[in-house]
């Protein structure tokens, strides 16, 4: 536990210890487990949010009385919540592993050492800055009631249009990312010999990349939450 918290106050330490003995599972499932229970009670406080935007869609696709009552008995069961948790602990999952792929195969291009297990390590434990990111934001819908919150830059920008690709954009521009992506770019200075400054352009060029890519799939998939 005493590593897990290094990360926040020590990380070249721990960056250290895992360049010669990568470990990513207690890192990897603490992540996991944290953001299924936030994402499970966040649900539950903003449920009629929820509900009311469900309920909004549906009359927008031409929808029944009957057909909505029915859909919504169901979605406002159980299955609510589980879906939330589940799909929040998939998405995070497929993220860290598939970010850890995409850095390990570009690593030897700016003259690092590609090693999958090490770099996994590495994304596995800097992603615990998605834990302290979770626990704001759950104390932010706590106290909004609300579950549209953000830590982003989308902040300066409250009237613009969720749906909208600038809204989307800036809210991909997250403290809480933007911390993590330093620590990654930190680390893998240390655990895969990459030199520093080209351990930022690596890490930076592919979150820009992301960053846009996830703008306009929220875009297209409609309002970011």
């Amino acid at each position: 536990m005493g590593r897990m918290l290094d990360v926040f106050f020590a990380p070249t330490k721990v960056f250290t210890y895992l360049k010669e003995k990568p470990q990513w599972a207690v890192a990897f499932v603490i992540v996991l487990i944290v953001v299924t229970v936030v994402a499970a009670v966040s649900v539950g406080i903003a449920r009629d949010t929820i509900l009311e935007r469900q309920a909004e869609a549906m009359r927008e696709r031409g929808m029944t009385e009957e057909q909505m009552e029915q859909a919504l008995s169901v979605a406002s069961g159980p299955l609510l919540y589980i879906s939330s948790a589940v799909g929040a602990a998939i998405f995070t999952a497929i993220m860290l592993v598939l970010f850890a792929f995409i850095l390990n195969l570009f690593i030897p291009v700016f003259s690092g050492t590609a090693a999958f297990k090490t770099v996994f390590s590495l994304i596995s434990h800097t992603a615990l800055v998605k834990v302290l990111a979770a626990i704001v934001k759950l104390i932010l819908i706590i106290m909004t009631k609300s579950i549209f919150v953000t830590t982003s830059l989308a902040l300066l920008v409250p009237n613009m249009a969720r749906e909208s690709f600038g809204y989307q954009l800036l809210m991909g521009c997250d403290f809480f990312v933007l911390w993590e992506m330093i620590l990654v770019a930190i680390g893998i200075n240390i655990t895969n010999d990459v030199p520093k400054k080209s351990a930022y352009i690596l890490v930076f060029l592919i979150w820009v990349v992301s960053l846009f890519i996830g703008a306009l799939l929220g875009t297209l998939g409609g309002p970011g939450v």
